[in-house]
């Protein structure tokens, strides 16, 4: 019976049946246990110096363990506490000589604080009062001073006021002669006269006694024909005396060629107004291409830059351009530059054209009105055998004549006009050094 009990009891624990059997430590819990241990002896093997001599491993026999099951993994017994104290660093120079600095420095502290505090001199009080005094005294006589100087200066002026009403009376009572003025207008006038005919004189001594003659195309032995000859003559006078000395003009430099666009730039330019000659007005245009700096590194006035001028009215005759004026451009930046620059046409001739309206019909139909208001009452006279009829006939068509000419004659001297579109190119040359930032 007993060999069976103990049979039954090997066979549930195999199975797991009991509930009071201990759990099985895991494969993990083990490792981590010797991994543990093994790390624990390596620290204390780092700090022990390594000084003494490793001792060899040896093994103790342990008691069977009666208690437990029979099956499974042993209870590792605790590992042994290493009880030996840490070794004391070793001295650093360093350390010491900084240790040493604040000593020398806590001393010196204490020496500062337990000296005495410096004596404070003495104030001499009647030197300071005697001090204040003076300079209150002078302080007093530099404002007395100042009273008498300003005093003086009030009666100075008052004398002056005083003379000047004595002389402002004496010149009202009595009448003085006028101060001299100088010449008058028609003595310097005379001056100019007598000035210019002595210089004429001069002329005409130097051409008689100059060295070369110019005859002209009728010679003559007289002297003074020939002097007369030759100061008349146009051609020579022009020639010999036409000419006039060079003047000396010294080169100027362009001192911003980024921000500068010379005199005789042209900027291409559309119309966005009509121009209609008839009348004078006001006409604008709108930048077509961009007009870059002297230099070309940037661009002025961009595409879009608004021209604003006028036009003229009262053509001649024939005349088939019509004058622009420009005075003003407008950049798309805010900024706006005064110019008087005429206007061309797109190849930069002066004026614009467009369609020219003679009014030949006009000036042609006025004139023929005209000769047929006077030639019929003359036609009528010559088909009239009474003198008398014929008389008033012909004063009929002239007084007709007169008064038609008064009355149309206008037309016959009536100026063309010109009408530009909108959207014609022109061009305006830029008669100054604009500068423009």
């Amino acid at each position: 019976m007993s060999e069976t009990a103990e049979l039954k009891k090997r066979l549930e624990a195999l199975e797991g049946k009991p509930q009071n059997r201990k759990s099985r430590p895991s494969v993990v819990t083990i490792a981590l246990g010797i991994g543990a241990i093994a790390a624990l002896g390596s620290l204390l093997l780092l700090f022990s110096g390594g000084s003494e001599p490793d001792s060899l491993e040896t093994a103790s026999p342990d008691e069977f363990q009666a208690a437990g099951p029979g099956f499974g993994a042993l209870e590792p017994t605790p590992a042994p506490i290493d009880t030996t104290p840490p070794p004391e660093p070793e001295p650093d120079s360093e350390t010491e000589e900084l240790r040493a600095q604040m000593d020398a420095m806590r001393t010196e502290l204490e020496a500062l604080r337990n000296a005495s505090a410096p004596e404070v001199p003495a104030v001499n009080t009647e030197a300071l009062e005697t001090l204040g005094a003076e300079i209150d005294a002078l302080r007093s006589e530099a404002a007395a001073t100042q009273a008498a100087l300003r005093e003086e200066l009030e009666e100075r002026a008052r004398q002056i006021q005083r003379l000047q009403n004595d002389l402002e009376l004496a010149r009202l009572e009595t009448p003085g002669t006028p101060a001299p003025t100088g010449p008058t207008a028609e003595e310097l006038r005379m001056q100019e006269l007598e000035r210019r005919r002595q210089a004429e004189l001069e002329e005409l001594q130097a051409r008689i006694a100059s060295p070369i003659i110019a005859f002209g195309g009728t010679g003559s032995g007289n002297n003074d024909t020939a002097a007369e000859q030759r100061r008349l003559d146009g051609d020579t006078d022009f020639v010999r005396n036409g000419a006039e000395p060079a003047e000396v003009t010294q080169a100027q430099l362009i001192v911003n060629p980024s921000n500068t666009v010379v005199q005789g730039t042209m900027i291409q330019a559309v119309l966005e107004t009509a121009i209609d000659s008839s009348l004078a007005g006001q006409v604008r245009a709108m930048v077509s291409e961009d007009v870059h700096a002297y230099d070309g590194s940037r661009i002025l006035i961009p595409r879009g830059a608004r021209l604003i001028g006028r036009y003229q009215s009262g053509l001649d005759i024939a005349q088939q351009r019509v004058t622009i004026a420009w005075d003003r451009i407008i950049l798309p930046s805010n900024q706006t530059v005064e110019i008087s620059a005429f206007g061309g046409d797109e190849l930069g001739r002066s004026g614009t054209t467009g369609f020219v309206d003679s009014r030949f019909g006009t000036r042609f139909g006025s004139a023929a009105l005209i000769s047929l208001i006077g030639a019929l009452p003359a036609v009528a006279a010559q088909n009239t055998e009474d003198e008398i009829t014929s008389d008033v006939l012909e004063g009929i068509g002239e007084d007709l004549r007169d008064s038609a000419q008064s009355v149309i004659g206008e037309y016959l001297s009536v100026s063309p006009v010109i009408y530009v579109d909108q959207g014609a190119r022109v061009t305006v040359m830029v008669d100054r050094d604009l500068e423009i930032f």
